[in-house]
């Protein structure tokens, strides 16, 4: 019976191992933003306890309220980059939609400045094509 509970222990502590490598793998990953099927982001890095996965999963929600405030068209004015020290922000319609980072920059091989102003530019090839826009043609 003794062996048979130590073979059960293994077996869960193998489980838990795996799974917790399986777990620090996911955070390791590479993980797309695509906006409207159109690539915009790989998000490299984790920032803090958020993993890309958690990362792209709040920059799905950040566009999704800022587009629902949108009362015109969002124009490639209203996307603005902003840099604070090794940080930058990238804004729509004054509203954060996503930081890059210094960890960001390090995953890329690159400045959180030309990263943020890639990432810029991809963001206004995408984001106002999904704003809302009067049709004043009628029906």
């Amino acid at each position: 019976m003794r062996a048979l509970i130590a073979l059960q222990l293994v077996v869960m502590c193998a489980f838990a191992a795996s799974a917790s490598a399986q777990d620090a793998s996911d955070a390791r990953q590479p993980e797309v933003w695509s906006v409207a099927g159109r690539e915009v982001l790989r998000i490299r890095a984790s920032v803090g306890d958020m993993t890309p996965r958690q990362r792209v999963e709040i920059l799905d929600q950040r566009l999704t309220d800022i587009l629902s405030k949108a009362e015109t068209a969002i124009g490639i004015g209203d996307i603005e980059m902003a840099v604070h020290g090794k940080t930058v922000t990238i804004t729509v319609l004054g509203e954060l939609l996503v930081t890059v980072s210094q960890a960001d920059a390090d995953a890329n091989k690159t400045t959180t400045e030309r990263l943020g102003k890639t990432w810029l530019s991809n963001i206004r090839k995408t984001v106002p094509l999904l704003s809302p826009r009067v049709n004043r043609g009628g029906a």
